[in-house]
Formats: C-alpha cells, structure tokens, sequence
C-alpha cells in the first residue's frame, strides 16, 4: 500500500476520533445545571410576582396615606385660621367688658352696683336703677360667659391642632418606612431575577453551542468518512494523489447581556398641589430637581432623572395609575398640566 495513502486514511480516522471527544453533546451535568437554573428562575419570579401584588396594595395604600395627608394639613391651615378669628374676637370682648364696667361706675357714681342703688333720691329712681343694674349685670354675666366659652372654644382648638399635628408626623413616618421597605425588597428581588436570567442564558447559550458544536462534528465525521472511503478508493486503483479539504467549524456563543440607564416611557403631568407618597411637598424647579411620580418597580424612589422635555427631577412619588412604563410630572398650574397631554419620552436615569 502506498504510504502516502496510507497516511491519508490514518489522518482522517484520526479526524473522526477527536472530532467525536471533542465535540460532544451537552452532558448530564449541564443539562441538571440548567433545570436547576431554571427552576430556581422560576422561583423568584414566582417571588416576584407575589411581591408585585403586595407592592400594589402597598402602593394603594400609601396613596390612601398621601391623601389623608392632605386633607389633615387643610383642617390644620383651617383650624389655625378659626384659632387666630377667635382670639382676635376673645380679645375684642374681653375689652368690650372691661369697658362696660369702667363705663357702669363713672355713671353711677360710685365703685360698685350697690352704690348706684343706694344713691337713688325717690322711689322711681330706685326701681329705675335696680332695672338698668339687672339689666346691665345680665348682659354682662351673658358677656363673661361668652368669653369662658370662647376660652374653651380655642383650648379645644389647639387641642385638635396638636393632634392634627402628630397624625401627619405619624402617617409621613408611616409612608417613609414602607416605602424604604418596599424599595428595598424590590431592589433585592430584581437583583436575584437578574443573577438567575443571566445565568440561565449563559447556560443556554453553552448548551446550543455545544449541541451546534456537536452537529458540526457529526457532519465533519461524515466527510471524513467519506474522503476515508473515497481514499481507499484510490488506494486500491494505485491512484494515491487523493487529498482531504480542510474542515471548518464554526462555533456557537452568546453576547453579554447589558443594562441601559435609558428608559423609554410615557409621561403624563398632575398639578394637585400637596404632600406626595415620600411625605414631601411637590415642586417645580426648573433649575433644580422637580417632583415626578413612577412605579418603583421600575424606577427605585429617591433616583435622580432627566427627562427629555421636562429637566431635572426625582422620584419621589407614586400613584394607583402610575405602573409599567409610565411616569408623572408635577406641574404648577392646571394649564401646564393639560398642555403637557400624554408623550413618549426618555428618562436618564443620573443618580440615586
């Protein structure tokens, strides 16, 4: 036999040899690395989905919070209004009583009732002064009850005030610790969503190269085979000028999965002037950060953001409405609001 031919067949066997150790199929490990994968995948989504439900409620809730917080500090504006009306109006009838005794003893002559009476010079008299005495003491007692009430009135007012007072300090602690709870549990959710989507695309990805890897191999090991045969062929015509192309495998991967900073949403605009979810007060700062409403699903509250079209702001509020893709931008007037309409933008996500 020609050693050249020879030669030839022993390359391609050899060819056929570690193209099959080379290449071979996903193994059993892999494959019950990916189902764990998966299943762990599964888990926390499922997870996710739960906390999706609460962070609904959640947010409901604190909306229900936000409002609450609003009205209590219209009764607090309202009720310091009432206060100062009523002090102002004690003090004009604690004057007005004052003035009416000082006004009883220049008449009478004397410092007291007693000595209006006794001064009387006729029967007619007497009767006269104790009639305008009667009259004069009951308005007066009437006036001075008046006061008393008035008194109580604004110690009850304050009172209310105080609790007015300690419900929103307690509603914005409130809001402020689920909030930074929910933020949190987000943030640790959709961390470990991301830990396991990567690694289950990276084993994917490991495991359709290597099943294309390994077709590859199968078809290389049909033509060596086959060159083999066709090489024998003419071994045995004494025709040894046979050759053998040489064999291309391409091999599969995965591009790295990335993460923008770029959000493309919707973004309509409020102008309810007040307290938001954070237990801030809304704003419009144009040169500075304006307040906006997001999922913090998507958006973690407290980011810093630019907005195409709108500037700077920060997430600092929520709403019922507010979910997915979608953001809403405080504005100071009705007017603005309206004009604003509903727009696609994008939103940089710059600092938290």
């Amino acid at each position: 036999m020609n050693k050249k031919a020879v030669s030839i067949v022993m390359m391609l066997v050899l060819t056929i040899t570690i193209s099959s150790n080379a290449f071979a199929a996903p193994t059993t490990d892999e494959s019950a690395e990916l189902k764990q994968t998966q299943d762990n995948k599964k888990q926390i989504q499922g997870k996710v989905n739960t906390l999706n439900k609460q962070i609904d409620d959640i947010i409901k809730s604190v909306d229900k919070n936000k409002s609450d917080m609003n009205k209590i500090d219209e009764n607090i504006k309202s009720t310091e209004a009432k206060l100062k009306d009523l002090e102002e109006h004690s003090k004009e009838q604690d004057d007005l009583f004052k003035k009416r005794l000082r006004a009883l003893y220049i008449s009478g002559g004397g410092s007291n009732y007693l000595d209006v009476i006794l001064g009387s010079k006729t029967l007619s008299d007497f009767i006269s002064s104790v009639d305008s005495i009667s009259t004069i003491m009951k308005y007066d007692n009437n006036l001075a009850s008046q006061l008393q009430e008035q008194k109580d009135t604004i110690t009850k007012q304050k009172d209310a005030l105080n609790y007015e007072n300690n419900r929103l300090s307690a509603l914005k602690s409130s809001n402020e610790a689920t909030l930074a709870n929910l933020s949190n549990d987000i943030k640790q959710q959709n961390q470990l969503l991301a830990q396991a989507t990567s690694k289950e695309n990276t084993l994917i990805a490991q495991q359709k190269a290597e099943e294309a890897a390994a077709q590859a191999a199968e078809k290389a090991r049909e033509l060596a085979a086959q060159q083999a045969a066709n090489a024998s062929k003419q071994i045995a015509s004494n025709n040894p000028n046979s050759t053998s192309s040489p064999i291309a495998i391409n091999r599969g991967g995965s591009s790295p999965i990335g993460f923008s900073k770029v959000l493309d949403m919707e973004a309509t605009a409020y102008s309810d002037d007040g307290f938001t979810a954070s237990g801030y007060r809304t704003s419009r700062n144009p040169n500075g950060y304006s307040t906006i409403a997001v999922d913090p699903r998507v958006i973690p509250l407290g980011s810093k953001v630019y907005v195409e079209g709108y500037g700077y702001a920060i997430a600092c509020d929520t709403g019922g409405a507010i979910q997915g893709n979608i953001i809403d931008l405080f504005l100071p007037s009705n007017d603005e609001a309206n004009n604003w309409g509903r727009r696609s933008v994008k939103v940089y996500i710059v600092g938290n």
